[in-house]
């Protein structure tokens, strides 16, 4: 017989090895989970509505022990048991892309796969308020970095992906952005496959064209800017590097900078030195997304002064494709209805 039980707002002790009752919890994230591996310590816990043994059927000594302790100091609680299958001998890991930080912006199958996962590492650019309700039950370890300060060192993300996954869970590595555009998912990619651990990547929307989308700046544009390019801004970019992006911005490229807040006044002060015009469009997102955001347009001669007191995490776009943007002022709305009128006049040219 299947009772189907409603344990919203309840409290449920799941009662056994951590290993089983972690694995158990999310059945029931509705309620308030306390989970206890130590009969002498049900005497001290609150009123509990639901107590579940979660002792396989094989181990009948360990059940009987269980029930009659919560009989004896749970006595106003329901009991049942679940007999959940121990962890396989290995797990596998979860390489999830998470979006720009917004929570509609994570896709169905990362969903999924945080639904099933057992461990949620995650990084500092993810939607972290929502990850508990997307991955209940799971342990959630934060191995979030920011410029300067690595709460945990990329070695022991390797070492607790590696660990968790051999002890048979489900781990899900969730980043901002995307696994694969500089999120060093390959290099996670391969320390898991040497250690024999099976890992499913899941991509992710990258920050570096959602989040200028955030304000109605495209990447191309018809008859303006018609190819783009994302560049790490984390180290200043040598003289061969800035020869080529002057050159593709003057012929109408766009730049997508990601990590480039220190980097900025070097990559601005290049691009001007190798002739590229000062006027031309560049635009800032601040905390897209997060709390304090800010969006900053400007222009490569005023850069300096407009943007001196950004903070990362930001995004800067470089190229015309800018101006079409959300306009800020009078003028800003001008430049981009010009911008518009030329590539849709153009268009209507092509096509006669």
């Amino acid at each position: 017989m299947f009772v189907e039980i409603d344990v919203t707002g309840s409290a449920v002790a799941l009662l056994g090895a951590k290993e089983r009752t972690s694995r158990v919890a999310r059945k029931y994230a509705a309620g308030q989970t306390l989970q206890v591996e130590d009969a002498s310590h049900l005497a001290d816990l609150a009123p509990v509505s639901l107590a579940v043994v979660c002792v396989g059927e094989q181990d009948a000594a360990t059940r009987d022990e269980w029930a009659r302790s919560v009989r004896q100091h749970l006595p106003g609680a329901l009991l049942t048991f679940d007999a959940e299958q121990p962890a396989p001998a290995s797990g596998m890991v979860f390489l999830i892309g998470a979006g720009p930080g917004k929570a509609g912006y994570m896709t169905a199958r990362a969903l999924e796969a945080l639904a099933e996962s057992d461990v949620v590492l995650i990084d500092h650019l993810a939607p972290a308020a929502d990850i508990a309700s997307w991955a209940p039950g799971a342990e959630i370890i934060d191995v979030g970095k920011v410029p300067g300060k690595h709460k945990v060192p990329q070695r022991d993300i390797d070492r607790l992906m590696i660990e968790k996954a051999h002890a048979g869970l489900k781990v899900a590595r969730v980043k901002g952005g995307d696994p694969y555009v500089f999120g060093r998912g390959t290099e996670e990619l391969y320390v898991c496959e040497r250690e024999g651990i099976d890992v499913e990547v899941i991509s992710g929307v990258t920050s570096s064209i959602a989040v200028p989308a955030s304000a109605k700046v495209p990447m191309t544009l018809r008859k303006v800017g018609h190819m783009f390019t994302v560049v790490s801004g984390h180290s200043e970019l040598a003289d061969a590097e800035l020869d080529h992006l002057a050159g593709f911005i003057k012929l109408g490229g766009t730049v997508s900078l990601l990590m480039g807040v220190r980097t900025l006044p070097h990559t601005v002060a290049g691009l001007l030195a190798r002739g590229v015009e000062g006027q031309m469009p560049l635009a800032t997102f601040e905390n897209v997304y997060r709390e304090g955001e800010r969006v900053t347009f400007s222009t490569l001669a005023k850069a300096g002064t407009d943007l001196a007191d950004i903070k990362a995490p930001a995004i800067t776009v470089i190229g015309r494709v800018v101006d079409a943007g959300e306009p800020a002022d009078e003028a800003a709305a001008c430049r981009r209805d010009a911008l518009l009128a030329q590539a849709l006049s153009e268009g209507r040219a092509a096509r006669t």
